[in-house]
């Protein structure tokens, strides 16, 4: 007859196994979570149909695409961004930020604006707004879409359209 020990057998008995698998699955999901927190910021606002522009050739326009508002209550911290146009024309396109003023279309944004800067690096605050300026040596068609920023917001971070999109006529002077 086999002799049974009184001394326990090794091993994890099934209460510890399902306790850890249930917490390593717990960590999982609340990294997941937390991943997904941080790359998914709130979207930015956009708004249906354009803006109209005319210019002449060789002479660059500033067009608003997007003003905050003093009502936004969020600040951005722009890490760039990115502009796509259809043009019939090459077109030169520079995204500026207005602080504390906004745009709608003109040839000399500095009466509108309290400073211009390049938006990549700069804090985009309410009252402050994203202008581009276009310019073409031709005369042509610019369908340009929303903005596209990248930006941060306190720990969260990703890239989302805001504003509206432009048609630009470029014409001979």
């Amino acid at each position: 007859m086999p002799e049974h020990s009184s001394e326990p057998a090794l091993g994890v008995t099934p209460g510890r196994w399902l306790r850890r698998l249930a917490l390593a699955a717990g960590a999982v999901a609340g990294l997941l979570f937390a991943w997904w927190f941080v790359t998914n910021p709130s979207s930015l606002p956009v708004r249906t149909g354009h803006v109209t522009a005319v210019t002449t050739v060789g002479r660059p326009v500033y067009v608003g695409l997007w003003s905050t508002g003093a009502d936004f209550g969020r600040t951005l911290d722009v890490a760039g961004v990115r502009l796509r146009a259809d043009a019939t024309v090459e077109v030169s396109l520079e995204p500026v930020l207005c602080r504390g003023g906004s745009v709608g279309v003109t040839t000399d944004p500095a009466p509108f604006c309290r400073e211009l800067l390049d938006p990549a690096g700069a804090e985009l605050r309410p009252g402050d707004s994203l202008v581009v300026r276009v310019l073409a040596d031709d005369a042509g068609a610019v369908y340009l879409d929303r903005p596209v920023l990248a930006f941060r917001e306190g720990p969260r971070w990703g890239t989302r359209e805001a504003g509206t999109e432009a048609v630009l006529a470029v014409v001979t002077p």
